[in-house]
């Protein structure tokens, strides 16, 4: 655990992934400045960066939401309540009915190895675990990285050493946060 970037990761599994992620970050990152490339191997390099540190960001939430809620938290959070033996008591128009009936709860069907980037930023905010201005920040990131969903792109999108930079960023007050705050 000495050399690990992430010792305060107490589970080793996520603790080897974020390092092999960050090694990955380090392998990658001087050929983003190397004139050997274009500038669209040098956006592509950047890219792959981009999405090996959202998904850093990602595991360092995912480590404090699992440290913080159980399963049953979640369940809880995406529960609803459904109406059960729903009778119509007085019909007042074609839109409008007045009906009787038992609401029942029904649990949420979600797990947190499920949750994605947005559900688990929501989630920690919600329960007030992270400020809206972090989430604000993290929500930059995951943006970034959706971006390169090329599918549904109206353009082809570039990225540069200063998108590198601000995902650095908020990587960072990630990390310094869940550092200081997970458990």
């Amino acid at each position: 655990m000495v050399d690990s970037h992430f010792s305060f990761v107490k589970k080793e599994i996520l603790r080897k992934n974020l390092d092999e992620a960050f090694d990955h970050i380090l392998i990658l990152l001087p050929f983003t400045e190397s004139t050997s490339y274009n500038e669209p191997a040098n956006s592509s390099f950047c890219k792959t960066i981009i999405i090996y540190t959202a998904s850093i960001v990602e595991a360092l939430l995912f480590h404090l939401l699992d440290n913080n809620f159980s399963e049953k938290d979640i369940a809880e959070f995406y529960s609803k309540w459904e109406l059960i033996d729903r009778k119509v008591l007085f019909k007042v128009n074609l839109e409008h009915e007045i009906v009787a009936g038992d609401y029942k709860k029904i649990l949420g069907k979600s797990r947190k190895d499920k949750m994605n980037l947005s559900q688990i930023t929501n989630f920690l905010e919600i329960h007030k675990i992270i400020t809206h201005k972090l989430s604000t920040r993290i929500d930059q990131i995951r943006i970034i990285r959706n971006e390169q969903h090329i599918g549904s792109s109206q353009k082809v999108n570039t990225y540069s050493k200063s998108d590198l930079e601000d995902a650095f960023s908020i990587a960072r007050e990630v990390k310094d946060f869940v550092k200081v705050n997970a458990m």
